[in-house]
């Protein structure tokens, strides 16, 4: 064997096969590399050696195997070496470690990747040396399967076609079983035939037993079946090979049926010992607190995945939330996970919000108590905006966060809720369902109320929200909100601008000293307000209230209000205001924006008060009001403009306004820190190393091949 392997090793090297082959994998992850690490900063290899496996590999390891048994039977060669003191394993075998060989010489160039990214910043190394030898033992995976094909064929071309056409497929299959509708078929192709799949797994960021499993068998069963086709051409056609042939035919239909017994056996390996979360923050291993509340629920709950299960290549479902919940599944008997595909079933998610959920967002229900929620896909990462470019950023994943926070309130009895109602009936903008989240992770059952159809707020109203009207209420209306407010009763009121007369509406600021003036704030000073829009899109001054902390140290620092308004008020002994939001002191206010937005002289200037924070004490009762004069800041469109900061303001202010009786248990963000700081000249360094290198490596192979090919 040993003999085969160094005469197979060097005619690749001598042949330019081998030099060619190492080339264009260096020649393509450093062209992944330039665009997933160099350009985007990233400190993961598992995007490039990705796209190098899936793509180029498809290519590169048919072209490394097509001539291994078929230029030798073309030849004759081969008798040669059938007739050679050696077993026919041990001559596969040989060539075999040959080509893995040649693949490992690129794969360790690789490895030195992670050692220099270090040189820029923090590397996840366990992760990156993870993604790699994914990569590797892929490679060595396809090198098993495209030297079957060769040894089946004479012609060349047809080796090489067969090899890529079946790693196509084997890439691909995913999405082809899915089709076939026959759920058993589809289950033993998914365990056998899902090469990609168990690829994707481990770039992911775990150690995936099922996948190592997996892809040795994959190796071991084409090194057998190449074996006994090498075997049958041993003997020639006579009476006495009948035997032979069907011990070999036998033989092959166990080892496919063991190997295919034993991947069905792998995948039923429990979620915690299936694999190694390897990421660096532990992305994909849940923390007590979560394993606690898991353990502690009794009602029947359906995890609701909006993706296609079978959906394996990573370009659409995102397959660490996948992990995560697979994780929560396998915690409880009571927790089940059910995909549900939302280009199939679009309706799906209607039946739990009026927003539109996108790809892999989750649905939690509580099949016991009917109660639900839902988690959109935005919600469970952190992101922050670069605002020299817009674009965004993953700071923080929040996956199991937001799955613990929604199995605690769908499990809550009703006797631990609160009640939060939302006036209805003026063609308020309303909140939106990332809102209404806020406040059912606080515990809070969400009503709608309309004013016209009863006498008073209801006695068990803990929050009253007035959420922008747009057309004035009643004076009745007014009256029952008020007579609520001084009994005690906290609310929090956002209005937005509207040329409609709101006599009424105000009536219920100024029980709080507060009035709402006409017009829209204006912005002079360009550092407070959105440069691609208006002076009227505005980022406020933060004032110095406990609804405010968090924000100021936060990625953008700021908050973003859209069309803003000016509060004006007055203290009194039993009323305490403090400001929330103000503009610069460079503002004006504009009566008519129809008529432009240029400033005259009679326009009020200054700094004005965008929302405050009121307290009022009658007797012995307090009502807590926040009112803000800037309704559509929470809005999902306007806090993306500051990575959620408008969200983080609505909770707490939230938080201050009412006094939780139940606290949920928090999983913190688990931060990432997944860039590195590469400069241009480090760049150029590193690309014209790769570049020398690979020229030299061709040129090196094209003057061996050239001077060996003249004698």
């Amino acid at each position: 064997m040993l003999a085969i392997f160094k005469r197979e090793f060097k005619s690749y090297l001598h042949s330019f096969i081998g030099p060619l082959v190492i080339a264009a994998i260096l020649a393509m992850f450093t062209w992944f590399f330039l665009i997933y690490n160099l350009f985007s900063q990233s400190n993961n290899l598992n995007g490039a050696v990705f796209y190098v496996a899936f793509w180029g590999l498809m290519i590169i390891i048919p072209v490394l195997s097509m001539r291994s048994f078929t230029e030798e039977r073309k030849n004759k060669t081969d008798q040669m070496i059938l007739t050679a003191p050696v077993s026919v394993g041990q001559m596969v075998m040989g060539k075999f470690l040959s080509m893995v060989a040649i693949f490992t010489i690129p794969t360790l160039v690789i490895c030195i990747f992670p050692l220099v990214m270090m040189k820029f910043g923090s590397v996840p190394l366990l992760w990156n040396y993870t993604s790699i030898f994914a990569f590797y033992i892929y490679g060595v995976a396809l090198i098993a399967i495209c030297m079957f094909f060769s040894s089946l064929t004479e012609n060349i071309i047809i080796s090489f076609i067969s090899s890529a056409v079946v790693i196509l497929f084997c890439n691909l299959s995913s999405n082809i079983y899915e089709g076939l509708g026959i759920e058993a078929l589809s289950t033993v192709l998914k365990n056998t035939v899902d090469i990609s799949t168990r690829l994707t797994d481990m770039m992911l960021g775990s150690i995936d037993v099922t996948a190592i499993i997996y892809f040795l068998s994959i190796i071991i069963l084409f090194l057998f079946l190449t074996t006994q086709s090498i075997q049958k051409r041993r003997y020639t056609v006579s009476k006495n090979n009948f035997s032979i042939s069907a011990y070999s035919s036998i033989t092959v239909i166990v080892v496919i049926v063991a190997i295919v017994f034993a991947n069905l056996a792998g995948s039923q390996i429990p979620e915690d010992y299936k694999s190694l979360d390897v990421t660096s923050n532990s992305l994909y291993t849940l923390t007590d607190d979560s394993i606690d509340v898991v353990s502690q629920i009794t009602d029947d709950i359906t995890l609701y995945f909006l993706a296609k299960e079978d959906d394996e290549t990573g370009q659409t479902k995102d397959t660490g939330v996948e992990k995560i919940l697979k994780k929560y599944a396998a915690l409880s008997d009571n927790i089940t996970l059910t995909y549900v595909d939302p280009v199939i079933n679009p309706q799906f998610a209607s039946n739990y919000t009026t927003d539109s959920l996108s790809y892999s967002s989750v649905i939690v229900v509580d099949n016991t108590n009917e109660r639900s929620t839902v988690i959109p896909y935005s919600d469970m990462f952190e992101t922050e905006i670069d605002y020299t470019t817009y674009s965004s950023t993953v700071t923080g994943y929040n996956m199991e966060g937001e799955i613990t926070n929604a199995l605690q309130y769908v499990t809550l009895s009703e006797d631990v809720l609160m009640n939060a109602y939302i006036i209805t009936g003026h063609n308020e903008i309303g909140l939106e369902d990332a809102y209404e989240k806020v406040l059912k992770n606080d515990n809070m059952n969400i009503s709608e109320l309309s004013l016209l159809t009863t006498t008073s707020v209801p006695e068990d109203c803990d929050l009253l929200i007035i959420a922008s009207p747009a057309i004035d209420y009643t004076a009745d209306e007014a009256a029952m909100v008020i007579s609520y407010l001084e009994n005690g009763g906290d609310i929090l009121i956002l209005s937005t601008y509207t040329q409609e007369d709101m006599t009424n509406f105000k009536s219920i600021l100024a029980f709080y000293g507060v009035d709402l003036k006409d017009g829209l704030i204006v912005e002079n000073d360009s550092n407070h307000y959105y440069n691609n829009m208006q002076p009227y899109y505005v980022f406020p001054v933060l004032g110095s209230d406990e609804i405010t902390d968090g924000i100021s140290s936060s990625a953008s620092g700021m908050v973003f209000a859209p069309l803003p308004q000016a509060l004006s008020y007055t203290e009194s002994d039993d009323v305490t205001i403090s400001e929330i939001l103000t503009s610069s002191e460079d503002a004006y206010i504009k009566a008519n924006v129809e008529g432009g937005i240029e400033q005259a002289d009679t326009d009020e200037s200054g700094q004005f008060t965008m929302a405050v924070k009121a307290v009022k004490t009658t007797g012995d009762t307090q009502s807590n009001a926040a009112i803000y004069a800037c309704g559509y800041m929470f809005t999902s469109s306007a806090d993306e403009i500051v990575s959620d900061n408008n969200l983080l303001l609505f909770s707490n202010t939230i938080n201050s306004l009412v006094e939780f009786e139940t606290d949920f248990v928090t999983i913190p963000v688990k931060e990432v820190s997944n860039y590195i700081t590469v400069t241009i000249s480090a760049v150029y360094t590193i690309l014209s190393v790769m570049i020398v290198v690979v020229l030299a490596i061709l040129i090196g192979g094209f003057v061996v091949w050239f001077k060996r090919s003249k004698k």
